[in-house]
């Protein structure tokens, strides 16, 4: 099959009275002119969405919004090769939103959605040998209507109609007048004797109770342009490692004109389990498939993938993720790298995952939205579990028309990913209305499609509800958006904290980068030191905090989030331009470089020491070790100094010892805390510096917020 991408050449236009088709902006004789009100049309310098290409500030203004009160027009002229080939398909690998595509003035088809890719056959439309006119009407319109009632409320106050988590949430997350528009992938010219791909090959995988072996199933759907009768389908396993063939099939089979689903099964003896990289690493094998008739290949696919298990157990008690047959427990973070995922590349995600495990994060939520396939091959490579979220969140339709559309895009994003054995879950909702049983039943439609696509994977159906078997997570802003202080953890049990933290703006030499933001911001720039101080503050005590409950009952959490999405103000331990935000004390990234290595040793505290706790998710013991403290007031005096030693099991909480000594209310202490093994080499080792004085948030937060920027006041 041969590939030409149409990438380069498009142009486009706006039609400011609805009117486009009526005129036949979609015919390729059009010509705009002053009678029919349409702009000429213009070159577009690159496929991405069209704020990052036209806007000069894409990620706040209320200028932004003329990009979504009307559509887009694209137009591509191109030469189609001359020849034979049976098989001609348009690909577009990416649209946000709607999307209606002709071809020399032929409709072609609709689709809706940002994500999934989407094709047409086009060989009765398309002229071989001699020019073609492509056009697109590209649209991704404001959701207007609001919550009966709440109509002073925020935006996430929005019954939001559009099937994305990309646009429109405030609350420091995407600004109120960002909604991505336009063709954001390339787009793609298929030629082919015969077949075609139709999906993704996929490889999923069980193992024998004894893991001494792997049954492997290999699916393919596959378009052909006519029957086939002596074909076979011929696989072969890769171990990456290296490079080394482990076992091959080959199986006969009949093709019939048109979508074929194409399967096989093979056996693997001893496979390797692919795993977190701090649960025995990521062992990765590649499915080359090779579809063959009359002593040729017809088509070639491939698809890596990894042999493990991974299940989700809930009961009233806990919420924990299992790996390979053992109990796992999540340190993780969630992501949302930018606005527009179209500005994304290999290179950005790679320092981000590499970031990640570098401050002990096993694995990461993908918030609301879905990133490039990358970022996926990523995680895969590098060990880091993946909790993927729908598009749905907060409020949304509920009626019956706009739950087909949802399914059709949940199945989209499903069929997508699923290969990627990253993948430990997916999130069926997010933070929509608990009781509300229109809302309940779509949670249940969709756990029931997830399922049936991908019976291999747990499904979260309403994150948020720690009540419901079915969902089993909690989210919970304390000393932030829940207002109080972060210390107001302190006796609170959670199964599975799957969203908290704090919010801080970027470094202050980024934000003068961009003049709007240092200017609202003047009167606070003195105090963001203080305000990354408390990041680190919050997040150092309330990771440590569910660190301490290890399975009695938390199973694990996930930081909201790494990276800031746009140069605002938000909740990431990193700016947008990826600096950490190290005030004086080292921001959210000391925190977790402190409290979130696989192992740990921690002190228990509220206005006084209360105990000391070594906490180890490895699967590997440590015998032998010795625990060794000291505290000191600001004066330099020594006030409290101790040492034990003691075995460490695999996968565990141990609490080393009480821990008391008199606390003066004007006086600052630092504790000092060790971990070291028998040869003395440190293991873990932590800081606590006037840990007994927990800072307060700055007056005017949450409330003050500014909708022109999104983002954050504080008392500025």
């Amino acid at each position: 099959m041969r590939e030409i991408e149409l990438s380069e050449g498009w142009q486009i236009l706006q039609e400011v009275h609805d009117n486009g088709e009526t005129i036949g902006l979609h015919t390729p004789d059009f010509k705009a002119t002053i009678g029919n009100a349409v702009s000429e049309w213009e070159p577009l310098p690159r496929l991405a969405h069209l704020q990052t290409v036209l806007a000069r500030q894409p990620y706040f203004g209320r200028e932004l919004r003329y990009f979504n009160e009307h559509a887009w027009w694209y137009r591509l002229d191109f030469e189609c090769p001359a020849g034979d080939a049976a098989v001609l398909r348009l690909r577009f690998e990416g649209v946000d939103y709607f999307a209606k595509v002709w071809l020399n003035g032929e409709l072609l088809g609709e689709h809706e959605g940002y994500y999934e890719p989407f094709e047409f056959g086009i060989e009765s439309v398309v002229r071989r040998g001699g020019k073609n006119a492509l056009v697109v009407k590209v649209s991704s319109p404001w959701d207007t209507k609001v919550l009966p009632g709440r109509e002073a409320q925020h935006t996430g106050e929005v019954v939001r109609n559009l099937i994305k988590g990309t646009y429109e949430h405030s609350d420091t997350f995407v600004q109120r007048d960002v909604n991505p528009v336009g063709i954001w992938q390339p787009v793609k010219l298929l030629l082919s004797d015969c077949c075609y791909p139709a999906g993704r090959p996929c490889v999923t995988s069980a193992l024998s109770a004894d893991r001494s072996r792997a049954d492997l199933a290999v699916s393919w759907t596959v378009g052909s342009a006519r029957e086939v009768g002596n074909a076979e389908l011929v696989v072969r396993i890769e171990d990456q490692a290296t490079g080394l063939t482990v076992v091959r099939a080959a199986k006969p089979l009949a093709l019939a004109k048109g979508e074929n689903r194409l399967d096989a099964a093979l056996a693997l003896a001893s496979p390797r389990l692919w795993s977190t990289w701090d649960r025995g690493g990521p062992a990765l094998y590649r499915a080359h498939l090779e579809l063959r008739a009359g002593g040729k290949a017809l088509l070639v696919g491939a698809s890596t993938f990894g042999i493990r298990t991974v299940a989700l157990q809930r009961t009233p008690k806990e919420t924990s993720f299992w790996l390979n047959g053992e109990k796992l427990f999540i340190r993780g973070t969630t992501y949302f790298p930018d606005t527009y995922v179209s500005q994304m590349n290999r290179a950005r995600y790679e320092r981000d995952v590499r970031a990640m495990i570098a401050a002990g994060a096993n694995a990461v939520r993908i918030h609301v939205h879905a990133e490039k396939q990358e970022f996926y091959e990523i995680c895969d490579r590098l060990g880091i579990l993946v909790v993927q979220d729908n598009e749905l969140n907060w409020h949304f339709p509920t009626d019956a028309a706009f739950c087909r559309r949802a399914e059709r895009a949940f199945a989209g994003t499903i069929e997508e990913l699923k290969p990627h054995p990253c993948i430990a879950a997916w999130i069926c909702i997010n933070e929509a209305p608990l009781k509300d049983p229109a809302v309940i039943r779509m949670g249940e439609a969709l756990e029931q499609l997830s399922q049936r696509l991908d019976p291999t994977r747990p499904t979260i159906r309403n994150t948020w509800d720690a009540a419901d078997l079915a969902s089993g997570d909690s989210h919970d802003y304390a000393g932030s958006l829940s207002r109080g202080s972060y210390t107001d953890v302190r006796g609170k049990k959670y199964k599975l904290l799957s969203e908290f933290g704090a919010d801080a703006p970027a470094c202050e030499a980024n934000l003068r980068q961009v003049p709007e933001l240092a200017r609202k911001l003047a009167k606070l720039l003195p105090q963001i030191p203080f305000l990354h101080d408390y990041q680190y503050r919050l997040l150092k005590y309330q990771i440590e905090h569910l660190r301490m409950q290890k399975y009695a009952p938390c199973s694990g959490f996930f930081q909201f989030m790494w990276i800031d999405l746009c140069p605002q103000s938000f909740y990431g331990v990193y700016d947008y331009w990826g600096c950490p935000k190290v005030g004086e004390q080292g921001g959210g990234l000391r925190a977790f470089l402190e409290s979130s290595a696989p192992l740990g040793v921690f002190m228990e505290h509220f206005e006084e020491p209360v105990a000391l706790w070594a906490v180890n998710d490895l699967a590997r013991s440590f015998s032998g070790c010795r625990v060794e403290w000291t505290a000191t007031s600001e004066s330099g005096a020594e006030v409290a100094r101790g040492s034990k030693v003691l075995d460490i099991p695999a996968d565990c909480r141990v609490r080393v010892a009480d821990l008391s000594f008199p606390v003066k209310r004007e006086e600052r202490y630092r504790v000092c805390l060790t971990l070291a093994g028998p040869d003395g080499a440190i293991l873990a080792s932590n800081r606590y510096d006037d840990p007994f004085h927990h800072l307060s948030r700055l007056p005017g937060y949450p409330e003050r917020m500014d909708h022109e920027t999104g983002m954050r006041l504080w008392n500025a």
